[in-house]
């Protein structure tokens, strides 16, 4: 039997990390043969074909080292280790457990897919990047940034640039987004400054965040939906959306959505929008995969990378912690008066680059397999 460990931050409430889990899954099954799929995750996930795989972590340990321990076992009896999409690769402790669940594994033909790289915590971090690099069969990047890191430490490892992998859920057979009228500007925030202590900092940020909101709803009329990407009770996002909320101007119709562990709904969803304005990363991703014009709030290098990557419009890419909300506004009501200019690269080429994930794996293990069959190719 060919089993395949999926490895991620998966079942973690997180919209992204369930895109990327589904788009691994997919592809182990249809490019790889794998016919036992297994997956790191506290909790049952149903995939996008209704299929559901068992939780393998728990949220409650027994004794410390529980979850190490069951991922170690389901190494021991697995083919091929999967890493599957994330900016997984910039903590000494992550790497050097994704690096012995390798070793335990019976096969040697481990994955990184759509990965990012760094910025690294330390330098014995950078040392574990490396050594990992160089066990993995194959190491698909995500970003420009991350392969140059790569190169420089790691030159002889199979490193290839190719995309993030939420774009192959438009591949997916049976999905397809129904165009709608589209009303109202999504925002995505997440808390950043909250979860580094830096308390002061997202006051600031949220109460520009609000003037942007209210000017924008005065000049527009268009309402705002909070839409939640990470469902964390604590961490996640709807606290966030919800101090935001608190601060606009009595007049501002807004609702909220909360996180769903659907993500096709989820891309159905960002669909609907006029706008949306997006400090998640993928946030960002699944409105450029529905064709909704979006502004980046710039919190990580990750989101700056994502944004050169497609050639976001400069004027639309926002640093998180600097913005001016007067710039910002004007951006956001000029768009919705005018219209948005579109990013440079089409979806078409960016389905390309995400598949191109599989196509250097099937080159790599030796095993035919006709793209072309995608119309998006």
């Amino acid at each position: 039997m060919n089993r395949s460990f999926l490895v991620g931050y998966y079942g973690m409430q997180n919209t992204g990390d369930d895109a990327l889990m589904n788009a691994t899954a997919w592809g182990a099954r249809r490019f790889l043969g794998s016919d036992n799929l297994t997956v790191t995750s506290p909790q049952r996930l149903k995939l996008y074909n209704g299929e559901s795989l068992s939780s393998t972590l728990t949220t409650q340990q027994r004794f410390p080292g529980q979850n190490r321990l069951t991922s170690y076992l389901r190494a021991m009896d697995s083919n091929r280790i999967i890493f599957g999409g994330g900016s997984v690769l910039h903590n000494a402790r992550d790497i050097n457990l994704k690096r012995d669940l390798m070793k335990l594994s019976r096969g040697r033909n481990h994955l990184a897919l759509g990965v990012g790289i760094g910025p690294f915590t330390d330098t014995r971090a950078e040392q574990s990047c490396k050594l990992f690099l160089n066990d993995c069969e194959f190491v698909g990047v995500r970003d420009a940034a991350s392969y140059d890191i790569a190169q420089s430490i790691a030159p002889h490892a199979n490193v290839v640039l190719t995309f993030d992998l939420a774009p192959q859920l438009l591949s997916i057979e049976g999905f397809d987004i129904v165009p709608v009228q589209r009303q109202g500007v999504a925002v995505c925030l997440c808390p950043k400054e909250r979860l580094s202590g830096n308390l002061q900092a997202e006051y600031r940020r949220l109460k520009n965040i609000a003037r942007v909101i209210d000017a924008q709803y005065l000049f527009t009329q268009e309402p705002i939906v909070f839409v939640s990407f990470n469902g964390h009770p604590e961490l996640g996002d709807h606290q966030i959306h919800k101090e935001v909320a608190s601060l606009l101007s009595a007049k501002t119709m807004f609702n909220f959505v909360e996180y769903d562990s659907n993500p096709f709904r989820v891309l159905q969803r960002m669909a609907t929008f006029k706008l949306a304005i997006c400090m998640r990363l993928h946030a960002a991703v699944f409105s450029y995969l529905t064709g909704t014009p979006f502004i980046s709030l710039n919190y990580h290098p990750k989101c700056e990378q994502w944004s050169k990557q497609v050639g976001l419009p400069k004027r639309y890419s926002f640093n998180s912690e600097s913005f001016d909300p007067k710039i910002l506004t004007n951006e956001v009501c000029r768009g919705i008066s005018d219209g948005f200019e579109p990013c440079d690269l089409s979806l078409n080429q960016a389905i390309n680059l995400s598949m191109e994930n599989w196509r250097y794996c099937y080159e790599n293990t030796k095993q035919p397999h006709d793209f072309s069959c995608y119309s998006t190719l």
